[in-house]
């Protein structure tokens, strides 16, 4: 045998062990109709359970991954610093504050645009509709951005006129980061709101109007009584949101020296000596916050739905505004302006502009920040490619394992799949630069996993990727399972398929588009992903929000302006083809398959 023949005799036994160990794992749980998926289980609990349990476990054992002296003695020295440190004092006192009053304040305006979007006859009804997918669509950190182009004394509303120097620096405090928080983050809000009032129907509005009751007294003794569990939920949600937020704690809020947790969490592991143990307790602290609203909100009943005597809901029929309709145009075109015109502006005119300080004279227009993204010998270019790259990667291997994953947690028990449901919603409560943190002392501290040689390359970067979006895969994926019903499967059994028969000729072709949505969901929310990129930062280079980020802070706010107009007009671009595939033909197409 020659030397290339015995190559490919070793490549193709390589490949037959890769291709054995693959399905062994896939195929967990032998070939009987049950849920039993150990290898699944242990891969979901080393990529998500494992790093967040070292987050707990370094938080009682604060010297256990001290760089100089480790030691396995617990003490509560690292949690008693949270109250003796003035700085991390403060840092959780302003999450706090900042968290109750940004969750009653987006609270406010997402249910006053859910009122005012479904209860009325306002025009221009697909624009308002649209505005909170186009906030909630644009990451945080690229908002906080924004607001400083716009807002600092150099910025785009002192060079016009519209404010002082003096007017523009008052900005930068609390008041305003709380603005920008509720202009932020009212989408989600206006989700729990609007599916509240689509589950109301029109039963009780009409007894309401029958009794010549008048809007406003009708909005006030029936609607909003009705709708005080979903602002309820839509509060302690968006206190979580508020509090997990890394974007704006990162650049506005950091900006403005208004100490977070979450920039705090980063600052302790990103200084010199690391501090692993404040980083420990602050990560606690904020796990501990975040699951105390969550499961507030699901203990107290606020998702609860509406049951009326018919059995089926009637169409709400909208409220005619009348005169009072140019004064609802005028205010909402307010918050479209404020929440999504003037930061995607600001975004896109400095991507075009040389200098901040020479404002929008037509000398200062140029294109060389855009042609520096797409030099692939710049290195803004290769975090361009490389961030597509990575979300289709991190995309195709986390839809890849859940999707066997949840179909065999959906053939387990009701107690087995609770239990798995539970885990993924805590999962994707737990603000992702909790699971960012446990990434580095698992790859950089434990024995074993140190041995990998995995800290520090685009592979742990594209592990982190596909942990913090395996939960949400999972969400679709049940979702999808749960409409089959399992008459589907018994069918299968009877006729002597195996699971994964049944998997991959049955159940995969009927859940084709909850694939295709958790795959996009994936791709787009990895390529602006910003705590994994920032602490599991390659020594390749930065992935693109963690160089967005950073060329901003070192006054390269022209390229990174740049980078993220080039990266939201491709998702644009990609998500517009495929809901017009999906709108010409693709589902039909599915459905006769």
């Amino acid at each position: 045998m020659t030397g290339s023949e015995a190559r490919v005799a070793r490549a193709s036994v390589d490949f037959k062990l890769i291709r054995n160990f693959a399905l062994r794992i896939f195929t967990s749980g032998g070939r009987g109709w049950r849920g039993n998926a150990p290898l699944l289980w242990l891969a979901a609990f080393v990529l998500v359970g494992l790093p967040m349990l070292l987050v707990l476990v370094q938080a009682v054992f604060p010297k256990l991954f001290d760089p100089t002296s480790p030691n396995f003695a617990p003490s509560p020295d690292a949690l008693l610093r949270l109250v003796t440190s003035p700085r991390l004092l403060r840092g959780i006192l302003n999450t706090i504050t900042l968290g109750a009053v940004g969750a009653v304040a987006s609270t406010l305006v997402g249910a006053a645009l859910a009122l005012v979007v479904h209860l009325s006859d306002v025009r221009l009804r697909k624009i308002w509709t649209a505005l909170p997918w186009v906030v909630f669509a644009t990451p945080s950190y690229l908002k906080g951005l924004a607001w400083v182009l716009l807002m600092s004394q150099g910025g785009y509303l002192v060079y016009l006129g519209v404010l002082s120097p003096a007017q523009a620096s008052a900005f930068f405090g609390p008041p305003g980061l709380l603005l920008v928080m509720a202009l932020s983050l009212f989408p989600v809000p206006y989700f729990i709101v609007r599916a509240r009032l689509e589950g109301i129907g029109g039963e009780y509005i009409d007894a309401a109007r029958m009794a010549s009751a008048g809007p406003m007294r009708t909005i006030a003794k029936i609607i909003v009584p009705m709708l005080l569990p979903a602002i309820g939920l839509s509060m302690l949600t968006t206190f979580a949101e508020v509090i997990g937020d890394f974007g704006l704690a990162n650049t506005i809020a950091r900006s403005m020296n208004f100490g977070l947790l979450t920039y705090n969490i980063y600052a302790a592991t990103s200084s010199f000596p690391v501090d692993f143990a404040a980083a420990g307790a602050q990560a606690l602290l904020l796990a501990v916050l975040v699951s105390g609203s969550v499961s507030a909100a699901a203990m107290s009943g606020t998702q609860g739905e509406a049951r009326f005597l018919s059995g089926r809901n009637r169409q709400l029929r909208p409220y005619m505004l009348g005169a009072w309709q140019p004064l609802v145009i005028a205010v909402l075109m307010l918050v479209a302006i404020l929440s999504a015109v003037m930061p995607l502006l600001a975004v896109t005119l400095r991507a075009l502009t040389t200098s901040l300080g020479d404002g929008l004279a037509w000398t200062n227009f140029s294109l060389s920040a855009i042609r520096a993204v797409f030099d692939m010998s710049n290195v803004a270019g290769q975090a361009l490619v490389s961030s597509f790259f990575y979300g289709f990667a991190a995309a195709l291997i986390t839809v890849a394992f859940a999707v066997p994953f949840a179909f065999r947690v959906s053939l387990a028990s009701r107690r087995v799949r609770m239990i798995a449901v539970g885990l993924a919603m805590v999962t994707v409560a737990v603000p992702g630069i909790i699971l960012a943190f446990g990434y580095i002392l698992l790859y950089d501290r434990v024995p074993g996993f140190i041995d990998l040689g995995l800290y520090g390359t685009r592979t742990l970067l594209v592990l982190g990727y596909c942990a913090a979006a395996l939960p949400y895969c999972l969400i679709f994926m049940w979702s999808a399972l749960d409409r089959l019903g399992p008459s589907i499967g018994e069918a299968s059994r009877l006729a002597g398929a195996s699971p994964v028969q049944h998997l991959r000729r049955i159940v995969a072709p009927l859940i084709g588009r909850a694939i295709a949505a958790a795959f996009g969901v994936t791709m787009v929310r990895t390529v602006f992903e910003l705590p994994m990129s920032q602490f599991l930062m390659p020594q390749a280079g930065p992935a693109l929000p963690a160089l967005i980020v950073d060329d901003f802070t070192q006054d390269r706010d022209a390229v990174a302006c740049a980078m993220a107009l080039v990266a939201l007009l491709a998702v644009a671009i990609v998500w517009g083809l495929v809901f017009a595939f999906s709108r010409s033909g693709g589902g039909r197409k599915e459905i006769g398959s």
